[in-house]
């Protein structure tokens, strides 16, 4: 799908039904409804570049990074497992989502099939019943994938998939973030921030006002972390203070913002 040019902004969607849509007739329904309303703010992708938004079908938009799905997930008790620590997946776990992630990805995004068959995982971890995968490579691609693990890998799922300009690239002791705000999923507010992580940095936290200190996971010069609530609404307009941690074990605050 050809990105559309000056969408920065997508609508939420209304309640979708527990039963799965194989075909993504719901999802093309839910596309040209997006398309055809008014927009209210989900998180937003930076300048460089476009992202195409993923969920059930592609949904492609210049700035937007991510594009969260009310959908058939867990609902309160999935969110109920979320960690502010992350935990790793087993080789055959971490191997299944990477999989899951690409197929999804191609099927949303076919311009971007090379890419996603070249890419490797960057991160793949786990928050409770979530799970959340990042493929990657050298050239600034990424594609981002979040899904509700406890009912199956990407029956339904949020994500991001795009490549950052050389000159975007952080340096060696800067992030560059490229999903980063507040959307909703069953009814729920859900905040993302993830991004290019430079050579130097080894840690990333921030430190919430309702969940304290979320560690993020680093790795392969990507950062990703996410949490339940609206802590980042506005971090796209405003910024967001992330401690970052470095090689020669020095530390620093950096503010996040598209």
């Amino acid at each position: 799908m050809t990105p559309i040019d000056e969408l920065q902004v997508l609508k939420s969607l209304d309640p979708a039904s527990t039963d799965a849509d194989p075909n993504g007739r719901r999802a093309q329904a839910d596309l040209r409804r997006i398309l055809a309303t008014e927009p209210t703010p989900v998180p937003a992708r930076k300048r460089s570049g476009p992202r195409i938004a993923v969920a059930l079908a592609s949904v492609a938009a210049a700035t937007a990074a991510v594009l969260v799905l009310t959908s058939a997930l867990g609902g309160d008790r999935a969110f109920a497992t979320w960690t502010a620590t992350p935990t790793g997946l087993s080789a055959g776990e971490r191997a299944d989502a990477a999989d899951s992630c690409r197929k999804e990805q191609k099927s949303g995004s076919p311009e971007y099939r090379d890419q996603l068959s070249k890419a490797t995982t960057a991160i793949a971890e786990r928050r409770g019943a979530w799970t959340l995968v990042v493929l990657a490579d050298r050239s600034g691609f990424g594609a981002l994938c979040i899904t509700d693990d406890s009912r199956h890998l990407f029956r339904s799922y949020f994500g991001s998939i795009g490549t950052t300009p050389a000159a975007d690239r952080p340096a060696p002791r800067a992030l560059t973030p490229t999903s980063l705000g507040t959307g909703s999923i069953d009814n729920h507010s859900l905040s993302v921030a993830a991004g290019l992580a430079g050579a130097d940095v080894t840690a990333v936290t921030y430190t919430s006002p309702t969940r304290g200190k979320i560690t993020a996971t680093v790795n392969a010069s990507q950062f990703a972390l996410w949490l339940p609530g609206d802590d980042l609404t506005d971090a796209n307009r405003t910024g967001v203070p992330v401690q970052v941690s470095y090689r020669d074990g020095t530390t620093t605050t950096l503010t996040l913002r598209l």
